[in-house]
Protein backbone atom coordinates (compact mmCIF):
# COMPACT_ATOMS: atom_id res chain seq x y z
CA UNK A 1 0.00 0.00 0.00
CA UNK A 2 1.68 3.20 -1.22
CA UNK A 3 1.04 6.70 -2.51
CA UNK A 4 2.37 8.00 -5.82
CA UNK A 5 2.78 11.73 -6.48
CA UNK A 6 1.83 12.64 -10.04
CA UNK A 7 2.30 16.35 -10.83
CA UNK A 8 0.95 17.41 -7.44
CA UNK A 9 -1.78 14.75 -7.29
CA UNK A 10 -1.52 12.01 -4.66
CA UNK A 11 -2.77 8.59 -5.77
CA UNK A 12 -3.12 5.74 -3.29
CA UNK A 13 -2.35 2.37 -4.87
CA UNK A 14 -1.93 -1.25 -3.88
CA UNK A 15 -0.70 -4.36 -5.66
CA UNK A 16 -0.87 -8.14 -5.50
CA UNK A 17 0.86 -10.97 -7.34
CA UNK A 18 3.53 -10.98 -10.02
CA UNK A 19 3.61 -11.33 -13.77
CA UNK A 20 2.22 -9.19 -16.60
CA UNK A 21 0.71 -6.03 -15.07
CA UNK A 22 -3.03 -5.43 -14.87
CA UNK A 23 -4.24 -1.99 -13.78
CA UNK A 24 -7.79 -1.43 -12.53
CA UNK A 25 -9.53 1.96 -12.82
CA UNK A 26 -12.63 2.36 -10.64
CA UNK A 27 -15.78 4.32 -11.35
CA UNK A 28 -18.19 6.46 -9.30
CA UNK A 29 -18.68 6.26 -6.29
CA UNK A 30 -16.04 3.62 -5.52
CA UNK A 31 -12.28 3.35 -4.99
CA UNK A 32 -9.45 0.81 -5.17
CA UNK A 33 -11.44 -1.57 -2.93
CA UNK A 34 -13.95 -2.21 -5.72
CA UNK A 35 -11.45 -4.59 -7.36
CA UNK A 36 -10.53 -6.80 -4.41
CA UNK A 37 -12.19 -9.89 -5.89
CA UNK A 38 -10.31 -9.41 -9.16
CA UNK A 39 -6.94 -8.69 -7.54
CA UNK A 40 -7.18 -11.89 -5.52
CA UNK A 41 -8.33 -13.98 -8.49
CA UNK A 42 -5.54 -12.76 -10.79
CA UNK A 43 -2.66 -12.56 -8.31
CA UNK A 44 -1.42 -16.06 -9.14
CA UNK A 45 -0.61 -15.13 -12.75
CA UNK A 46 -0.53 -11.33 -12.92
CA UNK A 47 0.75 -8.28 -11.08
CA UNK A 48 -2.45 -6.44 -10.24
CA UNK A 49 -2.46 -2.73 -9.41
CA UNK A 50 -5.57 -1.03 -8.04
CA UNK A 51 -5.50 2.68 -7.28
CA UNK A 52 -7.85 5.38 -6.10
CA UNK A 53 -8.42 8.23 -8.52
CA UNK A 54 -7.57 11.75 -7.36
CA UNK A 55 -10.60 12.43 -5.09
CA UNK A 56 -11.40 8.85 -4.07
CA UNK A 57 -10.78 7.33 -0.64
CA UNK A 58 -8.26 7.32 1.00
CA UNK A 59 -6.73 10.19 -0.97
CA UNK A 60 -6.95 13.59 0.71
CA UNK A 61 -7.52 16.29 -1.87
CA UNK A 62 -9.23 19.62 -1.31
CA UNK A 63 -11.44 21.10 -4.02
CA UNK A 64 -14.86 20.89 -5.58
CA UNK A 65 -13.92 18.02 -7.96
CA UNK A 66 -14.31 20.13 -11.09
CA UNK A 67 -10.69 19.33 -11.92
CA UNK A 68 -11.48 15.60 -11.85
CA UNK A 69 -12.13 15.49 -15.58
CA UNK A 70 -11.66 12.48 -17.82
CA UNK A 71 -8.60 14.15 -19.34
CA UNK A 72 -6.99 14.91 -15.96
CA UNK A 73 -7.69 11.42 -14.67
CA UNK A 74 -6.12 9.95 -17.84
CA UNK A 75 -3.07 12.14 -17.23
CA UNK A 76 -2.87 10.84 -13.64
CA UNK A 77 -3.16 7.27 -14.89
CA UNK A 78 -0.42 7.73 -17.49
CA UNK A 79 1.81 9.20 -14.78
CA UNK A 80 1.15 6.26 -12.47
CA UNK A 81 1.93 3.79 -15.27
CA UNK A 82 5.24 5.57 -15.92
CA UNK A 83 6.17 5.85 -12.23
CA UNK A 84 5.54 2.16 -11.59
CA UNK A 85 7.05 1.10 -14.94
CA UNK A 86 3.94 -0.87 -15.91
CA UNK A 87 3.76 -0.45 -19.69
CA UNK A 88 2.67 -2.30 -21.68
CA UNK A 89 -0.19 -3.34 -19.42
CA UNK A 90 -3.64 -4.85 -19.38
CA UNK A 91 -5.99 -1.96 -18.57
CA UNK A 92 -9.41 -2.55 -16.97
CA UNK A 93 -11.77 0.38 -16.39
CA UNK A 94 -15.31 0.62 -15.02
CA UNK A 95 -17.95 3.31 -15.67
CA UNK A 96 -16.33 6.77 -15.37
CA UNK A 97 -13.05 4.91 -14.96
CA UNK A 98 -13.91 3.10 -18.18
CA UNK A 99 -14.27 6.46 -19.91
CA UNK A 100 -10.83 7.39 -18.53
CA UNK A 101 -9.36 4.08 -19.73
CA UNK A 102 -10.88 4.46 -23.20
CA UNK A 103 -9.61 8.03 -23.45
CA UNK A 104 -6.08 6.95 -22.52
CA UNK A 105 -6.25 4.03 -24.95
CA UNK A 106 -7.18 6.30 -27.87
CA UNK A 107 -4.42 8.79 -26.99
CA UNK A 108 -1.63 6.50 -25.77
CA UNK A 109 -2.22 3.06 -27.32
CA UNK A 110 1.46 2.15 -26.96
CA UNK A 111 0.93 1.84 -23.19
CA UNK A 112 -1.57 -1.00 -23.55
CA UNK A 113 -1.31 -4.75 -23.98
CA UNK A 114 -5.11 -5.11 -23.83
CA UNK A 115 -8.19 -3.08 -22.90
CA UNK A 116 -11.19 -4.24 -20.85
CA UNK A 117 -14.08 -1.82 -20.43
CA UNK A 118 -16.88 -2.47 -17.94
CA UNK A 119 -19.98 -0.43 -18.81
CA UNK A 120 -17.80 2.57 -19.73
CA UNK A 121 -19.82 5.77 -19.35
CA UNK A 122 -18.60 7.26 -22.66
CA UNK A 123 -21.41 9.79 -22.82
CA UNK A 124 -20.18 11.25 -26.12
CA UNK A 125 -21.25 8.07 -27.92
CA UNK A 126 -24.82 9.16 -27.19
CA UNK A 127 -24.47 12.95 -27.35
CA UNK A 128 -21.44 14.83 -28.62
CA UNK A 129 -22.75 17.92 -26.84
CA UNK A 130 -25.12 17.31 -23.90
CA UNK A 131 -26.37 20.92 -24.23
CA UNK A 132 -27.30 20.52 -27.89
CA UNK A 133 -31.03 20.12 -28.51
CA UNK A 134 -30.21 18.93 -32.04
CA UNK A 135 -28.00 16.13 -30.67
CA UNK A 136 -30.74 15.13 -28.24
CA UNK A 137 -33.30 15.05 -31.04
CA UNK A 138 -31.05 12.92 -33.25
CA UNK A 139 -30.60 10.44 -30.42
CA UNK A 140 -34.34 10.33 -29.82
CA UNK A 141 -35.01 9.62 -33.48
CA UNK A 142 -32.28 6.95 -33.80
CA UNK A 143 -32.67 5.24 -30.43
CA UNK A 144 -35.88 6.37 -28.72
CA UNK A 145 -35.74 3.90 -25.81
CA UNK A 146 -32.11 4.72 -25.09
CA UNK A 147 -32.83 8.45 -25.27
CA UNK A 148 -35.71 8.12 -22.83
CA UNK A 149 -33.55 6.04 -20.47
CA UNK A 150 -30.78 8.67 -20.50
CA UNK A 151 -33.30 11.48 -20.03
CA UNK A 152 -34.87 9.68 -17.07
CA UNK A 153 -31.44 9.21 -15.47
CA UNK A 154 -30.63 12.91 -15.80
CA UNK A 155 -34.04 14.03 -14.55
CA UNK A 156 -34.68 11.65 -11.66
CA UNK A 157 -31.15 10.66 -10.60
CA UNK A 158 -28.24 12.82 -11.72
CA UNK A 159 -29.68 16.31 -11.23
CA UNK A 160 -31.23 15.52 -7.82
CA UNK A 161 -27.95 13.84 -6.74
CA UNK A 162 -25.93 16.92 -7.65
CA UNK A 163 -28.46 19.07 -5.77
CA UNK A 164 -28.05 16.82 -2.71
CA UNK A 165 -24.28 17.34 -2.88
CA UNK A 166 -24.79 21.10 -2.91
CA UNK A 167 -26.52 20.64 0.46
CA UNK A 168 -23.74 18.28 1.66
CA UNK A 169 -26.19 15.38 1.78
CA UNK A 170 -23.74 12.65 0.77
CA UNK A 171 -26.00 9.70 1.53
CA UNK A 172 -28.84 11.05 -0.63
CA UNK A 173 -26.43 11.78 -3.48
CA UNK A 174 -25.15 8.20 -3.44
CA UNK A 175 -28.65 6.75 -3.09
CA UNK A 176 -29.95 8.77 -6.04
CA UNK A 177 -26.92 7.94 -8.18
CA UNK A 178 -27.16 4.21 -7.56
CA UNK A 179 -30.92 4.06 -8.11
CA UNK A 180 -30.43 5.81 -11.45
CA UNK A 181 -27.64 3.67 -12.84
CA UNK A 182 -29.29 0.45 -11.64
CA UNK A 183 -32.75 1.64 -12.76
CA UNK A 184 -34.46 0.59 -9.54
CA UNK A 185 -35.01 1.82 -6.00
CA UNK A 186 -33.28 0.86 -2.78
CA UNK A 187 -29.91 -0.18 -4.21
CA UNK A 188 -27.75 1.37 -1.47
CA UNK A 189 -29.64 -0.37 1.31
CA UNK A 190 -29.25 -3.78 -0.40
CA UNK A 191 -25.47 -3.60 -0.58
CA UNK A 192 -23.25 -5.56 1.83
CA UNK A 193 -22.09 -3.29 4.68
CA UNK A 194 -18.49 -2.96 3.47
CA UNK A 195 -19.55 -2.10 -0.08
CA UNK A 196 -22.15 0.35 1.20
CA UNK A 197 -19.50 2.07 3.31
CA UNK A 198 -17.16 2.28 0.31
CA UNK A 199 -19.90 4.01 -1.66
CA UNK A 200 -20.54 6.51 1.15
CA UNK A 201 -16.80 7.13 1.59
CA UNK A 202 -16.75 8.28 -2.05
CA UNK A 203 -20.09 10.05 -2.22
CA UNK A 204 -18.67 13.39 -3.22
CA UNK A 205 -17.21 11.87 -6.40
CA UNK A 206 -20.75 11.90 -7.81
CA UNK A 207 -19.76 15.50 -8.63
CA UNK A 208 -17.53 14.08 -11.39
CA UNK A 209 -20.68 13.59 -13.45
CA UNK A 210 -20.92 17.40 -13.62
CA UNK A 211 -17.54 17.86 -15.31
CA UNK A 212 -17.30 18.50 -19.07
CA UNK A 213 -16.66 15.31 -21.04
CA UNK A 214 -14.26 14.97 -23.97
CA UNK A 215 -15.58 13.54 -27.21
CA UNK A 216 -14.66 9.95 -27.99
CA UNK A 217 -16.32 8.89 -31.21
CA UNK A 218 -16.92 5.51 -32.82
CA UNK A 219 -14.21 6.49 -35.31
CA UNK A 220 -11.74 7.04 -32.44
CA UNK A 221 -12.54 3.63 -31.00
CA UNK A 222 -12.31 2.11 -34.47
CA UNK A 223 -8.61 3.02 -34.63
CA UNK A 224 -7.73 0.88 -31.61
CA UNK A 225 -5.57 -2.13 -32.43
CA UNK A 226 -5.24 -3.79 -29.03
CA UNK A 227 -7.21 -6.87 -27.93
CA UNK A 228 -10.39 -5.61 -26.29
CA UNK A 229 -13.14 -6.95 -24.07
CA UNK A 230 -16.44 -5.17 -23.33
CA UNK A 231 -18.42 -6.24 -20.26
CA UNK A 232 -21.83 -5.08 -19.11
CA UNK A 233 -24.37 -6.16 -16.55
CA UNK A 234 -27.71 -7.71 -17.29
CA UNK A 235 -30.00 -5.25 -15.51
CA UNK A 236 -28.36 -1.82 -15.36
CA UNK A 237 -29.95 1.23 -16.96
CA UNK A 238 -30.54 0.82 -20.70
CA UNK A 239 -28.45 3.85 -21.67
CA UNK A 240 -25.38 2.37 -19.96
CA UNK A 241 -25.84 -1.01 -21.63
CA UNK A 242 -26.36 0.77 -24.96
CA UNK A 243 -23.08 2.65 -24.62
CA UNK A 244 -21.28 -0.62 -23.91
CA UNK A 245 -22.80 -2.22 -27.01
CA UNK A 246 -21.98 0.84 -29.16
CA UNK A 247 -18.38 0.98 -27.94
CA UNK A 248 -17.90 -2.76 -28.27
CA UNK A 249 -19.17 -2.79 -31.84
CA UNK A 250 -16.85 0.12 -32.75
CA UNK A 251 -13.60 -1.45 -31.48
CA UNK A 252 -12.18 -3.91 -34.04
CA UNK A 253 -12.32 -7.49 -32.82
CA UNK A 254 -13.80 -6.56 -29.46
CA UNK A 255 -15.63 -9.32 -27.57
CA UNK A 256 -18.77 -8.19 -25.72
CA UNK A 257 -20.03 -10.22 -22.75
CA UNK A 258 -23.08 -9.82 -20.53
CA UNK A 259 -22.60 -10.86 -16.90
CA UNK A 260 -25.84 -12.44 -15.60
CA UNK A 261 -27.42 -11.56 -12.27
CA UNK A 262 -25.64 -8.21 -12.16
CA UNK A 263 -26.21 -4.56 -12.94
CA UNK A 264 -23.73 -1.72 -13.29
CA UNK A 265 -21.19 -3.27 -10.92
CA UNK A 266 -20.72 -6.82 -12.24
CA UNK A 267 -17.20 -7.07 -10.79
CA UNK A 268 -18.58 -7.24 -7.26
CA UNK A 269 -22.24 -8.13 -7.92
CA UNK A 270 -21.27 -11.40 -9.64
CA UNK A 271 -17.50 -11.69 -9.19
CA UNK A 272 -17.28 -15.39 -10.02
CA UNK A 273 -18.80 -14.95 -13.49
CA UNK A 274 -16.93 -11.68 -14.06
CA UNK A 275 -13.56 -13.15 -13.07
CA UNK A 276 -14.04 -16.19 -15.27
CA UNK A 277 -14.59 -13.96 -18.30
CA UNK A 278 -11.69 -11.63 -17.47
CA UNK A 279 -9.18 -14.40 -16.70
CA UNK A 280 -10.07 -16.26 -19.90
CA UNK A 281 -9.58 -13.09 -21.95
CA UNK A 282 -6.28 -12.09 -20.33
CA UNK A 283 -4.83 -15.58 -20.69
CA UNK A 284 -5.90 -15.73 -24.34
CA UNK A 285 -4.22 -12.38 -24.99
CA UNK A 286 -1.06 -13.64 -23.30
CA UNK A 287 -1.00 -16.83 -25.35
CA UNK A 288 -1.42 -14.83 -28.57
CA UNK A 289 1.72 -12.80 -27.99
Amino acid sequence: MSTAEIDGVSLYWTEKGSGPPVVFVHGIPTDYRAWEAQSSALAGSFRTVSYSRRYAYPNSRAGDLLDSTVENNAHDLAGLIAKLDLAPLHLVGHSYGGFVAAYLATRRPELLRSLTLVEPAIASLLLHDPRSRADALRLLLRHPRVALSASRFLRTSNRPALEALRHNDIASAVRLNLDGIENRKGVLEELPPLVRQMMLDNGRTVKETDTPFPVISRADLGKLRVPALMIHGETSALWLRAIAEMAGSAIPGCETVTIPHSGHFPHFQNPAAFNAVLVRFLKRVGEAR
